[in-house]
């Protein structure tokens, strides 16, 4: 019995300290959470910090709205047929609230307002009204060329995705005129593009193309003339794309390539952007629509309307270096609402929001977004045009 007592004694220690301790910490842990527990829990992310670049503006500058947005935010900016990420450069023809929203990586709805003042013009640019019945011949296919010499050099991988770009809006096949001896190589060259995206001629008996004056003779049928080095801007390429297209000529080969070698590093040279503008605007061939242009300015317009679709597109470039303002434009029967890409003349040249500079294979760089304009109740629509600028409405029959 001796024994016994001190053996108990010493088993019932040892639980009695891990009990005392025990509760120390449990009562330790209680107070820790219950301190977590008060803390101040993180907002939910429901108002994105959005400003517009400036707020108040004449008719015709533009704006630019940007925005932060947590990561895995999908947005959408009204008024846009597609919403770059961060920011966006707009054109509002008159007072407008621009509205972000979407739902934010938790679920919960977020949105943001900002309202743009616009200071309306004493009286537009231009009025335009574009009748609803082709009167015109159609463009026609591979109406686009290009002049290859052997100065210019090979055309690689990145020149055949730039020659897919413009197939790809509608401009149709395009035509490479050679100089002698070059046949063969430029089919090597071209063997990887899809059948009839390039034909091939040669450069005898090729001609200059003359000037087009307002009410200048139609050309002889089947006309393809090169136009002289020197229309090298976007905006002078796609007016005289234009121009000769509506005048009736089969074809017109550009001189001096894709790509602007005296650029370091090399970029895709501005003519291709003005090239680019006619493709998307040429459509499937589209028939010419007649217009009435009334401006002081100068301003000039030219319509046409895509024969399977119905869809037509207006191009209008303000070739004003100092003047901006806006275009009221008076749509066919039945059109209300046009989606607007833009061509400008500031550097890096961007097409509807989007640009080469960067691009390594041949495909533009951004987000490609076009504005959407609607029309009041008697189909008049205010088009915002920047100095030395273009712009190209597509209007779908809904």
């Amino acid at each position: 019995m001796s024994n016994t007592l001190p053996l108990q004694t010493s088993a019932r220690a040892p639980r009695t300290f891990i009990t005392r301790h025990g509760l120390g910490w449990t009562l330790a842990a209680a107070a820790l959470l219950s301190g977590c527990q008060q803390l101040p829990q993180p907002p939910i992310y429901t108002t994105p910090a959005l400003t517009a670049q400036p707020q108040r503006i004449e008719a015709g500058q533009s704006v630019r709205l940007s925005w932060d947005a947590p990561l895995g935010t999908s947005l959408r900016m009204s008024g846009l047929t597609a919403t770059p990420p961060g920011a966006v450069l707009v054109r509002p023809a008159q007072t407008t609230t621009y509205t972000l929203g979407g739902p934010a990586p938790s679920g919960a709805p977020i949105s943001a307002s900002i309202t743009v003042e616009v200071q309306p013009a004493d009286a537009p640019l231009a009025q335009l009204r574009i009748g609803d019945q082709p009167t015109g011949a159609r463009i026609a296919a591979g109406f686009l060329g290009l002049v290859q010499s052997q100065a210019a050099g090979p055309i690689n991988a990145r020149d055949g995705q730039l020659l897919r770009n413009l197939q790809n809006y509608g401009g149709g096949p395009l035509s490479i005129r050679l100089a002698d001896g070059q046949a063969a190589q430029a089919r090597k060259l071209f063997a990887g593009l899809p059948p009839g995206t390039v034909t091939l001629e040669t450069a005898r008996n090729a001609s200059d193309c003359p000037a087009v004056q307002a009410g200048a003779q139609a050309p002889q049928p089947g006309l393809r003339c090169t136009l002289a080095q020197g229309t090298d801007t976007a905006l002078d390429t796609a007016r005289s794309l234009l121009d000769y297209a509506q005048w009736g000529a089969a074809g017109v080969h550009l001189q001096g390539g894709l790509w602007n070698a005296a650029a370091t590093p090399q970029t895709v040279a501005p003519r291709y952007y003005g090239m680019l503008f006619f493709a998307h605007f040429a459509g499937a061939q589209g028939q010419w629509l007649p217009l009435q242009l009334e401006s002081s300015a100068q301003i000039k317009a030219w319509a046409v309307r895509d024969a399977r679709s119905q869809t037509v597109r207006v191009a209008v470039i303000n070739q004003e270096a100092s003047t901006s303002g806006t275009v009221a434009v008076q749509l066919p029967e039945g059109l209300r609402q046009a989606v607007v890409t833009r061509l400008g003349s500031s550097e890096p040249l961007r097409l509807a929001g989007q640009t080469f500079d960067g691009s390594r294979d041949g495909r533009p760089i951004g987000t490609a977004y076009g504005e959407i304009l609607e029309a009041d109740a008697d189909g008049m629509l205010l088009l915002a045009m920047g100095t030395h600028s273009a712009a190209l409405l597509t209007l779908t029959p809904q």
